[in-house]
């Protein structure tokens, strides 16, 4: 592996860190500002709210799954979100992509 590659990989797991440190800040923030205890969810409020993923979570489950050999699968499911490289998908298809990266096998 280049030293460029390898120190793109550090950045990016670097990047991820740090973005996993602020969804727990915000997550203990959130615990301590409620001033009251969740509502019983009713009937018609949606169970679960779809994953949400940054650009650089996307990329680095990417590079990991095309560091495993999957290159070219990597590049048709890429192609079926109507894109050229992974930078051109759109943010609102991350979670049905990051599903279909998990689906490679």
């Amino acid at each position: 592996m280049s030293k460029m590659s390898e120190l793109s990989q550090a950045l990016d797991e670097l990047t991820a860190c740090g973005e996993g440190l602020i969804r727990a800040a915000n997550a203990i923030r959130e615990i301590f500002s409620a001033e009251a205890e969740p509502e019983a969810q009713s009937a018609d409020t949606p169970a679960e709210e779809p994953a949400r993923y940054t650009f650089a979570e996307v990329r680095k489950a990417f590079s990991a799954k095309s560091h495993a050999g999957y290159t070219e699968q990597i590049r048709a499911l890429i192609a079926r979100y109507g894109a050229d490289k992974l930078s051109t998908v759109r943010e609102e298809d991350y979670p049905a992509l990051m599903a279909d990266l998990e689906a490679i096998e």
